[in-house]
């Protein structure tokens, strides 16, 4: 497929312009005359693309991954990873104002230029090109866990989704293993911004694994599948996602990573009961899975991710802020911006050492100003932010915190346990500094009803340092009578 003289035919589709091209610069070419030609193409893609990536075995250990065993024609994998040639190729290019330098290392494609290469490749030679522009811009995505974090991926993305878009969900054109890491990729990258992308990228999985057959695929797909509908408040599609993955029908497969898929199964339908408080459903669930004998690399990912959840249930007050920091650190190194969340750690940090509760409850509001935050996150920001106000005898402030975690915790569906008996006293003794005693004597009467309705079982304090809360608000109700 390797055809010097379709290569040099590219010259004559730069329109306007009588420059002969290298080989190189051809080649070149041809791969971006596959990429969007409305956003910027930053040149590390281009490397990485074709550099070895880490990949998981199914022992659950790390190896590195060529790409000519993704598909990668060793040509085109020679090109990309040498610098010089590839400069020089990109020179090449921007003298034939086929493409534009923007800035340092940031290129926009000609649009007529690419049109017109696109059109001149026969349709045998349209198939071959898409396949490795496919490749390229794919493996260029980091993974989670496997790789650090770059500061400009969210500039890859418009060219996968291009090159992705090319193919029409027809992907059985290529190798059943490089589907098989596509479709990983994809769900690797649906953890990007925004919205509109993550459909399409889970969306794009599943149509490139439809007839693959590969259960531990299925089990990554369902996963996002879920995530997607809790991120979306559609708990409909976050249950039916992993509706057909008990861990009966998986764990017949002994390999590491199968039983990593299981973990990560298991950790998003615990997390699916806690948007519904059924927290006892949830624990029952990560008390379930464990490492099969000594802990595989993979295998650690899933004990650390279920400790995450886990430490949910019984974090004190104190540790409330720094939760909530490490998630919005989180986000800010997903969104590339590694120096807002050193910013924000480091002010928790201080707050921790000095008790700066201002600093406090500016992370907080950092936090709630994220897009798409979850039920059961904006729950236990409207409770450390009363908190907080409590401390500063902000009793306004208390008393529309109080109430917002009042409303937030109507939108589950159980909404009348223990949980909403604690706001309610919270409300009560906000109530009584403000001399409000008939109204809180009315919310009383509430927090009593509420004691009989209150489900037995279950964890009885699944949001971080409500058994403390509730402890202070006791001993101030024992003092207030004395």
């Amino acid at each position: 497929m390797w055809n010097t003289r379709s290569l040099t035919a590219m010259s004559e589709a730069v329109p306007g312009s009588s420059f002969k091209h290298s080989e190189d610069a051809n080649t070149l070419l041809i791969v971006l005359s596959f990429f969007s030609t409305s956003e910027k193409i930053p040149l590390d893609l281009l490397p990485r693309g074709a550099a070895p990536r880490k990949r998981w075995t199914e022992q659950g250990v790390v190896v590195q991954v060529d790409a000519i065993r993704d598909g990668l024609v060793p040509e085109l994998c020679s090109l990309l990873l040498d610098m010089p040639r590839l400069s020089e190729a990109l020179q090449e290019l921007e003298s034939s104002a086929s493409i534009v330098l923007d800035s340092k290392e940031i290129y926009t494609l000609n649009e007529a230029v690419a049109n017109c290469v696109c059109k001149k490749l026969s349709a045998e030679h349209f198939s071959f090109w898409k396949c490795q522009a496919l490749i390229v811009t794919y493996r260029a995505v980091p993974w989670k866990y496997l790789e650090s974090a770059i500061p400009n991926v969210t500039l890859f993305l418009p060219h996968f989704q291009q090159a992705l878009q090319v193919f029409q969900g027809r992907f059985e054109i290529l190798l059943a293993s490089t589907r098989a890491d596509l479709v990983l990729t994809l769900i690797e990258a649906s953890r990007f911004p925004n919205m509109a992308w993550k459909r399409f990228a889970i969306g794009q999985a599943a149509v490139a694994a439809s007839d693959l057959e590969d259960t531990y695929l299925n089990s990554c797909i369902a996963q996002s599948q879920s995530l997607l509908g809790r991120i979306t408040g559609d708990m409909g599609q976050a249950v039916s996602g992993l509706a057909n993955l008990s861990e009966g029908r998986l764990s017949s497969t002994v390999s590491k990573k199968m039983h990593s898929g299981i973990g990560q199964a298991t950790i998003q339908q615990s997390l699916n009961c806690v948007q519904v408080e059924d927290i006892s459903t949830a624990k029952r669930l990560l008390e379930s899975w464990s490492p099969i004998n000594q802990p595989s690399p993979i295998e650690e990912i899933v004990l650390f991710r279920k400790d995450i959840v886990e430490e949910r249930r019984v974090l004190n007050f104190d540790e409330d802020l720094r939760d909530f920091t490490c998630e919005l650190a989180n986000t800010l190194r997903e969104l590339d911006d590694p120096a807002s969340a050193e910013r924000y750690l480091q002010a928790e940090i201080t707050r921790r050492n000095c008790k700066h509760f201002e600093e406090a409850e500016i992370i907080c509001l950092e936090v709630q100003s994220c897009p798409n935050l979850l039920k059961f996150e904006k729950l236990r920001l409207h409770i450390t932010m009363a908190k907080i106000r409590h401390i500063k005898s902000d009793n306004e402030g208390v008393l529309s915190c109080w109430s917002a975690a009042m409303q937030a915790i109507g939108k589950y569906h159980l909404a009348n346990g223990r949980l909403t008996r604690i706001i309610v006293l919270s409300i009560c003794d906000t109530l009584r500094r403000m001399g409000q005693n008939w109204l809180a004597d009315a919310s009383l009467k509430e927090a009593e009803s509420l004691d009989k309705l209150a489900t037995p079982g279950g964890t009885r304090y699944w949001i971080a340092g409500m058994r403390h809360w509730l402890e202070y608000l006791q001993y101030r109700g024992r003092h207030s009578r004395m």
